[in-house]
């Protein structure tokens, strides 16, 4: 069963929180509700800290199964207690844009990175996720770490992608999806979605419509 969740009465909740197979990077500040749903619905281990001393995690960081990346201006401390209570390979990315979130999509197999990443920081993205990175666009949007997001079983891009962009997103991240929104039409799928290739919980805005699609896609029934 999915479930359908917010943050504080925000159904943007990739904002707040974000996960691979083994834990889920929860806000320190978050409900105890909050963490029980993510990860009983994941099947994760909660790993509650903060960035810049700020609760959207999703928005600071990009991660896999083999590191996590965030921008330099992540407290020292902070990175310290991550890479502590994760055993993750944590790297700091001096960057233009610190929505690391924003800006790379990841699984264990590939990373899709906005077409404005500098490229001196590409090597240093797969070396961190142990995964090729390709520079593109989605559906014209530079954004590409919240215009679509993926597991290690399926994946939920921007609704107005095209299908040869799609099959190229495929092709690196050596999984299916398809196009869907969230939270009643919002097109940008990874603020509304927390997943893993175990499970996943939506926006409590999202519809029953938008439900279905998202399940397809992300691989929990058939295409």
């Amino acid at each position: 069963m999915m479930i359908k969740l917010n943050f504080y009465g925000n159904p943007y909740i990739g904002v707040y929180a974000k996960a691979n197979d083994r834990f889920a990077l929860i806000p320190e500040d978050s409900l105890e509700k909050f963490e029980h749903a993510v990860c009983s619905r994941l099947k994760v281990e909660p790993v509650r800290v903060s960035m810049v001393s700020s609760s959207i995690l999703g928005i600071y960081s990009a991660m896999n199964s083999n590191g996590i990346v965030v921008p330099h201006i992540v407290y020292k401390e902070e990175v310290q207690k991550i890479k502590r209570e994760t055993g993750m390979n944590v790297c700091e990315l001096n960057t233009a844009s610190n929505a690391i979130g924003n800006v790379i999509c990841c699984n264990d197999n590939g990373a899709i990175v906005s077409d404005l990443m500098e490229k001196k920081n590409l090597k240093k993205i797969e070396d961190c996720l142990g995964v090729e990175a390709v520079q593109m666009k989605i559906a014209g949007f530079s954004t590409v770490g919240v215009a679509c997001i993926a597991t290690n079983k399926g994946l939920i891009a921007h609704n107005d992608i095209e299908d040869e962009e799609l099959k190229q997103i495929e092709e690196v991240l050596k999984v299916e999806g398809i196009n869907s929104s969230v939270n009643m039409g919002f097109p940008f799928p990874a603020y509304g979605i927390i997943a893993n290739s175990k499970g996943y919980v939506v926006g409590d805005k999202t519809s029953g419509i938008e439900m279905m699609r998202i399940e397809r896609g992300l691989g929990f029934t058939e295409k």
